[in-house]
């Protein structure tokens, strides 16, 4: 494509959001949006809550976000589910490079590990749609489930963003969720006792509206949050420990269900992680994910 033809092109495709596309990003989206074909792009969709979003995950300065070959190539945006693109801290689709998350600081999550080890094993280029959202004590319904008031404004997001893949020149197949919550359950307590059943709906609804009944579903398992604890209780049967109990047992009662473990990484903050430590979970996700597609690994970095 030549130079002038590549202007055009940026222009009609992409308007003021070329800005936030570095090159890599922009060479591959152009090259995808040829008329002549409609390449297919695999989608991750990640959700949850503040570790989702990489509360805390601060990406220090020196040195900065140092970005990777994985990080260009692969498409990323996110938003806060409730607001999604009308939110200040909507991230349209662009290369991985850290986002805002609640305030001014640059973090990430972990979508940045888990795109760089799926690199590592062949598997790319990837887009990525990530979402995150707290919710009070006071809710009476599980707001995730299908239909409540996180999962449609959420579901409405993803629905957009695929579109504008397709405008794009791509044809999007939703590959895997990526799960990280659970705390506000134990928090609210009663929902905590139902956090099984309810993540067993939303995985089922998940799949049946985006994927197909053996997508993948990983989810990390919720740290051993002192502010639940404070709340709702520390022993063996109070609801932080139900949730905890309920994530690592999922895989049993529903299929193409794999957990990760955090507990050996440390926290900031309460019970968030820092920028290193996501780019740890990020990779586990991702082994936790080849290990359910029997992605042939390549590379020397294995969790």
């Amino acid at each position: 494509m030549s130079g002038r033809l590549f202007t055009w092109w940026r222009a009609k495709n992409l308007g003021p959001r070329a800005a936030v596309l570095g090159a890599g990003a922009m060479a591959f989206l152009a090259q995808a949006a040829s008329p002549a074909t409609r390449p297919p792009i695999d989608v991750f969709l990640l959700a949850g809550q503040s570790n989702m979003a990489g509360a805390d995950a601060v990406v220090e300065e020196p040195p900065g976000f140092v970005s990777t070959a994985a990080d260009r190539l692969t498409l990323f945006t996110c938003a806060p589910v409730a607001e999604g693109a009308r939110s200040p801290r909507y991230y349209p689709w662009g290369e991985l490079r850290g986002h805002r998350s609640t305030g001014d600081q640059l973090v990430h999550g972990p979508e940045i590990g888990f795109a760089r080890r799926l690199h590592e094993s062949g598997v790319g280029p990837i887009a990525i749609v990530k979402v995150w959202a707290n919710f009070p004590r006071e809710v009476s319904a599980w707001p995730w489930r299908e239909g409540g008031e996180l999962f449609t404004p959420w579901m409405e997001f993803v629905e957009e963003r695929l579109a504008e893949l397709r405008t794009r020149g791509f044809e999007p197949r939703v590959r895997g969720f990526i799960w990280h919550q659970g705390i506000d359950d134990a928090i609210h307590a009663t929902l905590g006792a139902r956090y099984g059943d309810n993540l067993r709906a939303l995985i089922l609804a998940l799949r049946r509206r985006q994927a197909a009944v053996d997508t993948p579903f990983v989810l990390a398992r919720s740290v051993n949050s002192p502010i639940a604890r404070r709340i709702t209780g520390a022993g063996p049967d109070d609801p932080m420990a139900v949730v905890r109990r309920t994530q690592f047992a999922l895989n049993t009662t529903i299929p193409h269900v794999s957990c990760i473990g955090l507990d050996d990484l440390p926290n900031v903050n309460q019970h968030h992680f820092s920028a290193e430590s996501q780019l740890v979970i990020g990779r586990r996700l991702g082994e936790a994910y080849l290990a359910m597609t029997a992605v042939k690994r390549e590379g020397p970095h294995a969790r």
